[in-house]
C-alpha cells in the first residue's frame, strides 16, 4: 500500500500507513528514497518533515535518505539547510550523513573540504568512501594537486591496513589525470592498480583511452582499447566513439571508417550497403589487416565481435567530421542514421552545413537549414552561424547578414562568433550603406554584453573614412593606420561615436562633437561624416547648413587645455589643408557650469552667435556653478561645404 501511494505520487498518505506499521523509521526513510529516486524532492521533504513530527529522537537514515533526494533532484542548497538545521538543534550528523552530504555538494570543492574538516573536528574518521568522494570533488574542480595528496594518503593507509583502495578510488585518479592531459600519470596508476590487484573497469578503461587520445596518440589508445579486450572487460560506446574522435583529430579519417565498419559486423552492412564488401575511399577495403602505420586490427577485430556495438548519433557526428568537403558521403552517413534509427541532432545538421558549404554548394547549405526545421528541428545558434561562415567565405555578405536577420526573427541570440565572423567577412568597405551595416552588428554586439576587439574594424572604419581626401591611394602624413596608440583604449568611443552621426540623416548634421576624442580619433569622426555627406550629396541630398565641430569647454579667462589646443590645430589643418574648407572659429560664451553635460551626447546645437537666429536649436545644460564657460568650436561654412561637393563630384573620387 505504501509503495503505491509513493508511485501515486501520495506523500502525505504514504506517511500515514507508515506511522501505523512497526519500524517507522525505515519506512520513512524507504519512503524518502524512493521520491529521491522519482525526482520527486517536493513530496520527499512533506516525508522528511512528517517524519520529525512522528518519530521520536533523531535517525540518521532517514537525514541520509533526504539528502540524498535533494542530490538526486539537483537541489544541493536545500541539502545544505538541512545540514544546517541539524547543526542548530546540536545533532551530530554520522559519518554517511558526511558522506552524503559531500558527494551531493562535490562540486563545490572548498565546501566538501569544509564539511570534510567538520567531519574531523567531531571526532569522526573518514572511511574510504569519503575519500573517493573527495577525490572526485577534486576531479570535478580540476585541482591535480589537492587529488595527489589525497591519493598518498590513502595508499599510505593502505600500507599500515587501515584501508583498502578499491576500482573507484583508482578510476577517480585515472580520470583525474585524464582530464588534464597528463596521460603517462593516468599509466601509472593503472599500473598502481594492477599491482594491487584491481582490475580495471570501464570507466577506468575508457578514462585512460581518453586521455592518450587528447594528447593524439592514436597508437597508444589502440592499444589500450585492445588490452581491454584482452581483459575481458567489455567496452561501452563511449570507448569505440573515443578511438574513432582520435582517428578524426588526428587526420587518420580512412582507419576511423574502417574500425567504424568493422564494428557494426557484416549483418549491419549487409543490410545497409545491400552486400559484405564495403569499398572505401582511395580503394581501401575492409579486408586490410593493418592500419596505415602497419598497427594490426586483428585482435581488435576479433575481440570486438564479442562485444555488442550501437552506433549512437554522437558516433555518426564524428564520422561526419572525417567527411572533410566529401558531402555526399555525408548524406549518405545521415541517410544511415535514419536507417538505424537515429535522429540527427543540431550537430549533425551544423556539420552537414559546413561540409556543403566548403565543397562550393552554398545553396545547397541554405537548403539545409530549411530540411533541419522541416525535420523538426530548429536550427540554433551554431547552425546559424556555420551557415553565416559559409555565405562569409564564399564572399556573399548580403546572404550572411540576412541570415543573421533572421537569426533575430526567430529570437536565436547572436554568440561570440557570429558576430565576429560578419565582421571580418569585409577587408574593405565600398560604401556608406555597408559601414552603416557593420557599425549596427557592432553595436549589437557591444549591447549583447560582449567586448570585442576592436582593432580590426577601427583599421576598415579608418580606410573607409580616409577615402574622402585620397587622391593617389595613400594615407597622408601622420594620421596613417601605422599610428596605433590612440586609437588602442581598453573601451574606445570612436566607434560609437561614428555610429551614432552614420545613423542620423544628412539634414540632422549641424554638429559633430569631438570632445573626449583623441586628434586621431576626431580626424575619423570629422572624414566619417563628411564621407557620408558626399555620398548622399550624389543620390541628391544636399546640406542646406553650416557645420559646427565641438572641440571642448574651457572655463572663461583661462587658456585652453593643451590636448584642446591639439585637437583644434588638428582639425584646421585637415578641414583647410587637406579638403580645402573654409573653417571659422566660433567661440561661443555660454550659460555658466564648470563642466558641460549634454542630454544629447553627439549631436549638439550650442547657441553660436557666427549662426543664425533660424539655425538655433535648443539644448539642456545642467549647471553646477555660477562661473561662466567657453565652447571651442569650429564652423565649415555651407558655402565652401558646397564648391568642395561638387569637385569631389565632378572629379568622381572616393
Amino acid at each position: 500500500m505504501i509503495r503505491q501511494c509513493v508511485h501515486n505520487h501520495q506523500p502525505k498518505l504514504a506517511v500515514r500507513y507508515a506511522c501505523l506499521l512497526p519500524h517507522a523509521q525505515i519506512l520513512f526513510s524507504t519512503i524518502i528514497a524512493e521520491f529521491g529516486r522519482m525526482r520527486d524532492l517536493n513530496s520527499a521533504l512533506r516525508a522528511y518533515e512528517a517524519s520529525k513530527k512522528n518519530l521520536t529522537g533523531p535517525n540518521m537514515y532517514i537525514y541520509r535518505a533526504i539528502i540524498d533526494a535533494c542530490g538526486l533532484c539537483g537541489d544541493y542548497q536545500k541539502s545544505r539547510c538541512i545540514y544546517e538545521d541539524l547543526l542548530n538543534q546540536k545533532i551530530n550528523p554520522n559519518i554517511y550523513v558526511f558522506n552524503s552530504l559531500m558527494n551531493v555538494n562535490a562540486h563545490d570543492l572548498n565546501y566538501t573540504l569544509d564539511l570534510y574538516k567538520n567531519m574531523q573536528n567531531l571526532g569522526l574518521k573518514p572511511d574510504l568512501a569519503s575519500y573517493n568522494i573527495l577525490l572526485k570533488a577534486c576531479c570535478v574542480a580540476g585541482r591535480v594537486d589537492f587529488a595527489q595528496e589525497i591519493y598518498r594518503e590513502v595508499k599510505h593507509l593502505e600500507s599500515v591496513g587501515v584501508l583498502k583502495l578499491d576500482v573507484f578510488t583508482y578510476s577517480t585518479m585515472i580520470k583525474v589525470f585524464a582530464d588534464v592531459k597528463l596521460w603517462q600519470m593516468a599509466l601509472k596508476i593503472k599500473q598502481d592498480m594492477l599491482s594491487a590487484g584491481v582490475s580495471p573497469n570501464t570507466i577506468a578503461w575508457s578514462s585512460l583511452i581518453n586521455a592518450c587520445a587528447h594528447v593524439g596518440l592514436v597508437e597508444q589508445a589502440i592499444q589500450l582499447f585492445e588490452e581491454m579486450l584482452l581483459a575481458g572487460c567489455e567496452p561501452n560506446t563511449q570507448c569505440f566513439n573515443i578511438i574513432l574522435h582520435a582517428c578524426v583529430e588526428a587526420c587518420q579519417y580512412d582507419r576511423a571508417f574502417r574500425l567504424f565498419q568493422s564494428w557494426k559486423g557484416n549483418k549491419m552492412l549487409q543490410s545497409i550497403n545491400g552486400g559484405p564488401n564495403i569499398t572505401l575511399e582511395h580503394g581501401d577495403s575492409l579486408s586490410s589487416p593493418t592500419g596505415p602505420n602497419g598497427i594490426s586490427y586483428s585482435h581488435i577485430l576479433s575481440f570486438a565481435e564479442r562485444f555488442p556495438f550501437t552506433p549512437t548519433t554522437t558516433t555518426y557526428n564524428i564520422l561526419l567530421k572525417a567527411c572533410g568537403t566529401d558531402y555526399y558521403r555525408a548524406k549518405a552517413l545521415i541517410k544511415e542514421m535514419k536507417i538505424v534509427s537515429l535522429t540527427p541532432n543540431h550537430i549533425s545538421w551544423s556539420t552537414l552545413i559546413d561540409i556543403c558549404g566548403a565543397s562550393g554548394n552554398i545553396e545547397g547549405a541554405l537548403e539545409i537549414l530549411k530540411t533541419m526545421r522541416d525535420a523538426g528541428i530548429e536550427p540554433d545558434v551554431v547552425a546559424y552561424t556555420t551557415a553565416i561562415k559559409v555565405c562569409v567565405e564564399s564572399k556573399n555578405f548580403e546572404q550572411a547578414l540576412s541570415l543573421y536577420e533572421e537569426m533575430k526573427r526567430y529570437e536565436i541570440h547572436p554568440n561570440l562568433v557570429t558576430y565576429t565572423t560578419l565582421l571580418r567577412a569585409r577587408t574593405k568597405y565600398g560604401s556608406l550603406h555597408e559601414v552603416q551595416q557593420c557599425l549596427a552588428i557592432y553595436q549589437d554586439m557591444r549591447k549583447s554584453g560582449y567586448k570585442p576587439k576592436d582593432y580590426y574594424l577601427q583599421e576598415l572604419i579608418e580606410e573607409w573614412c580616409e577615402g574622402v581626401i585620397r587622391d593617389d591611394r595613400h594615407n597622408q602624413g601622420e594620421f596613417t593606420s601605422s599610428n596605433k596608440s590612440e586609437l588602442e583604449r581598453p573601451q574606445s568611443i570612436l566607434l560609437e561615436k561614428i555610429a551614432a552621426h552614420l545613423q542620423k540623416r544628412v539634414a540632422d548634421i549641424l554638429a559633430i562633437d569631438v570632445q573626449g576624442l583623441t586628434k586621431v580619433e576626431a580626424r575619423l569622426v570629422i572624414l566619417a561624416v563628411l564621407r557620408m555627406i558626399k555620398e548622399n550629396y550624389g543620390l541628391g541630398h544636399s546640406v542646406n547648413n553650416d557645420i559646427l565641430i565641438i572641440i571642448g569647454a574651457t572655463k572663461a579667462d583661462s587658456t585652453p587645455a593643451k590636448h584642446i589646443l591639439l585637437v583644434q590645430d588638428a582639425m584646421t589643418k585637415l578641414l583647410q589643408d587637406e579638403l580645402g574648407l573654409e573653417v571659422i572659429p566660433a567661440r561661443t560664451r555660454f550659460a555658466p557650469n564648470d563642466t558641460a553635460k549634454f542630454d544629447n551626447h553627439f549631436m549638439l546645437n550650442p547657441n553660436l552667435e557666427a549662426i543664425p537666429g533660424k539655425d538655433i536649436l535648443p539644448i539642456s545644460v545642467q549647471f553646477k556653478t555660477r562661473r561662466p564657460s567657453i565652447l571651442q568650436r569650429l564652423k565649415v561654412t555651407k558655402r565652401s561645404l558646397y564648391h568642395w561637393l561638387q569637385r569631389k563630384t565632378s572629379n568622381n573620387r572616393i
